[in-house]
Formats: structure tokens, sequence, C-alpha cells
């Protein structure tokens, strides 16, 4: 962890970026080890990806953004502002970018001529997005908030081990082999690296929206949990089993916070 401190920070952005992809492609590799998809365990890992998401989003994002503002209420006001425009500009992607949600396969976006498989990575694609800025941003908040920013990564790791699986499975159910379902589970988290640096240089370079960019990153995580993780999570008849899997990631993301924080 030491090491980690000292660490430069545009390496440490991609070394955690780089982190973060790893667990997804982990996570997608058990569809080589689950023989069929079980809808359990999917709404366990949405489940639990959603919580750890929610609690990111309040314990590394809102939180530190507040701390860095004086208590004057309308430089606070910024926050909520903030976070509103973070669920409109994820909601524009959601309305304009075409993918198919998991388990209710419900297509949303513009028509366009793709294959189920190629909807289902480009919703999962879409809301990494987010997660990469959030990491990218958190970093930028330099090194009286570094610590905060790796519990953060290290949390949004721990959730793409279970996402990489919920997207793997269902993909071999639609019918491509266990490699290429695999191969396309770890490439919706690709675009948490690139995410992650964009977030990290526009930050540093406009220090001064930092607040803003925190609250940002938090309202764009918020609106992939509510529109598609928990629903998703709840989608079939397991709906105790996505709630207590929802509750178990934000216990994990909160007990994090509450030991290195």
């Amino acid at each position: 962890m030491f090491d980690l401190l000292k660490m430069n920070l545009v390496l440490l952005v991609f070394f955690m970026a780089l982190f973060n992809w790893a667990m997804t492609f982990l996570g997608s590799a058990l569809v080589y080890f689950v023989r069929k998809e079980s809808q359990k365990l999917i709404s366990v890992a949405l489940g639990m990806s959603a919580g750890i998401m929610i609690a990111a989003s309040f314990f590394s994002l809102l939180l530190p953004a507040v701390s860095q503002l004086s208590h004057h209420k309308i430089q606070l006001l910024t926050i909520p502002i903030s976070f509103f425009i973070g669920g409109i500009f994820l909601r524009l992607c959601d309305k304009y970018l075409p993918h198919e949600h998991l388990l209710s396969h419900e297509i949303e976006g513009p028509n366009a001529a793709l294959s189920k498989n190629k909807l289902l990575l480009l919703a999962m694609t879409l809301h990494n997005i987010p997660e990469g800025l959030a990491v990218g941003i958190a970093f930028a908040s330099g090194q009286s908030h570094l610590l905060a920013a790796i519990i953060l990564s290290v949390g949004i790791g721990i959730q793409n081990f279970p996402e990489g699986t919920a997207i793997s499975l269902p993909l071999h159910k639609n019918g491509i082999s266990k490699f290429k379902a695999m191969m396309y589970g770890q490439f919706s988290a690709l675009v948490e690296v690139p995410s992650a640096l964009i977030g990290f240089l526009f930050a540093t370079f406009f220090h001064n929206i930092l607040p803003f960019a925190l609250s940002f990153a938090a309202g764009a995580m918020m609106f992939v949990c509510i529109e598609e993780l928990i629903p998703e999570a709840n989608a079939t008849k397991e709906i105790d089993t996505g709630t207590m899997s929802f509750m178990i990631g934000f216990i994990i993301m909160m007990t994090l916070d509450i030991i290195f924080g």
C-alpha cells in the first residue's frame, strides 16, 4: 500500500485502471467453471455490484467533494447540482447508444443492425465509463485523498469481478463459445483505462472544478445502479437474493472505507 502511495499519480491511475480491468477478466473467466447460466448467480453479481457502487458514490466521491468546499450554502449547492448533471449525462448516453439489458432483454437506444451479443457488450461498456471516470477524478484530489482514491478503485475492482461473470454467462447462453464469451466480457472493461486517464487529466488540469467532477461521477454511477443493475438484479424470482447481495456489496465498500479511510 505504501509503495502505491509513493507512485507517480499518472502511473498509479493507469495501474489501478488495469487492476479493475483484470478483475473483470477474472470474473468473465468463470464461464469456464459454471456449467450453465444461473439467474441466481447473475442476481448476486449485479446486486453486489450495485451495492459497492452506491457505497463508493457516497463514501469515496460525495463526502470528499463536500470536504473540499467551504460550508457556505451556495458553494455546497454545487454538489447536488453536479450530481444531477452526472445522471443526465448517463441518461443521454443511455438514450442515444444502442444496448440491451442483461436479463430483461429490453433494447434501448436508436435502432442499430447489431447482434444480441454486441448489444449486451455495449450495455456493460457504457456502464463502465463512469467507473473509470470516478477512479481518475478521485486520484486528481491529490495526496490528501490518495488513500480514499485507492479504496474507491479497489472497491470498483471487487465489483468488476461479479460484473464480468454477469456478462460472460448470458453471452455464452446466447450461443457463442466460452472463450469468446470471456473475451467479450473482459473487453467491456477496457474502456475504464482511457476513461480513468481522461478523468484524471481533466480534473487535474481544471483543479478548481474537482468537487463538481467528483459529484458528477457519483451521479453517473448512481444512474447506472438505479437504471440498470438494481432492476436487473431483481428482474427474476430472485428478488431477495439480489437485495441481500446489494446489502453485502454496500457493507464491503463501507467496511473498506471504515478500516482504511
